[in-house]
């Protein structure tokens, strides 16, 4: 796939592994289905700045698209999304109910503005 209605690749503001275990590399924690002991990967929380060229108009961010700012397997969830530079911008139509494993989506309002700034917030692996 490949983002939509996005200018550029996103800026990075904070890109972590979250750790759980004993050790650094220790993913014994991470078992699904729980009690499987079946190990799926760390999760990362990645918050990412993309610029919406179309500030009305619905935007995508994929994961996988390897020249994005963040680049990952598979999207867990949005923690948040929020429109940084137009405050009418931030009452979304739709926001993760339409996203797919690698693809976060989400619609903006009419207020959005071309050139918006929004910023997401997700867990990933």
């Amino acid at each position: 796939m490949a983002n939509t209605n996005l200018t550029g690749n996103g800026t990075v503001v904070f890109d972590s592994r979250i750790w759980g275990g004993t050790s650094e590399d220790d993913t014994a924690w991470l078992q699904a289905p729980v009690g499987s002991n079946s190990v799926t990967g760390t999760i990362s929380l990645g918050i990412v700045d993309v610029i919406a060229a179309d500030g009305d108009a619905a935007a995508a961010y994929d994961l996988a698209l390897s020249t994005n700012a963040i680049v990952g397997a598979e999207l867990l969830g949005i923690l948040s999304l929020h429109n940084t530079t137009t405050a009418t911008g931030n009452a979304l139509v739709e926001a993760g109910a339409v996203s797919s494993n690698t693809l976060l989506k989400w619609t903006p309002p009419s207020a959005g503005q071309n050139a918006d700034v929004w910023r997401i917030t997700f867990l990933y692996r």
